[in-house]
């Protein structure tokens, strides 16, 4: 929903406050004891109230959609470990593998995997190497249970 659109729905809410309260006074028959508690004790305060939700909402979204930008920037210039370190000293999150892959995505996950384990070959680290570093970190596998260096290998394509 759109500032706009949340605008509308509380100016229409509002509306629709003080219609019920009059028809409540006009016709108290017709509505229930709840209903006339619930009419008594609504005010101004209480949109109020929904406008601080609304807009604190609003600033988890923008935080969260920033957070998402630039986690995807991280992971296509950096190591996966690095962005996660980047990410959570920026954010102050707390922000592990599992979070990356949701945000992220698997393939660019992989991709960013590849890279990694490329550097690291030319760094003369071999794929059995690299699969005991990434299982010592508790790197998630993109398939079984554990990194092995064949695993690795294929990664590497």
């Amino acid at each position: 929903m759109s500032d706009t659109e949340n605008c509308e729905f509380l100016d229409a809410a509002r509306e629709a406050v003080e219609q019920l309260k009059k028809l409540s006074k006009d016709y108290p028959h017709l509505t229930t004891q709840p209903v006339r508690h619930a009419l008594d004790n609504w005010n101004e305060d209480m949109f109020r109230r929904g406008e601080l939700i609304w807009e604190a909402y609003q600033k988890v979204l923008a935080e969260k959609s920033a957070v998402e930008t630039r986690l995807i920037e991280l992971v296509d210039s950096y190591h996966v470990d690095d962005a996660i370190d980047i990410i959570n000293s920026e954010f102050g999150k707390d922000i592990n593998y599992y979070d990356l892959i949701d945000v992220v995505g698997k393939d660019r996950y992989i991709a960013a995997l590849n890279r990694e384990a490329v550097e690291l070959q030319v760094n003369c680290i071999s794929p059995e190497q690299t699969a005991d570093l990434w299982n010592g970190s508790g790197k998630p596998t993109v398939g079984g249970d554990r990194w092995t260096a064949t695993a690795v290998t294929v990664l590497m394509g």
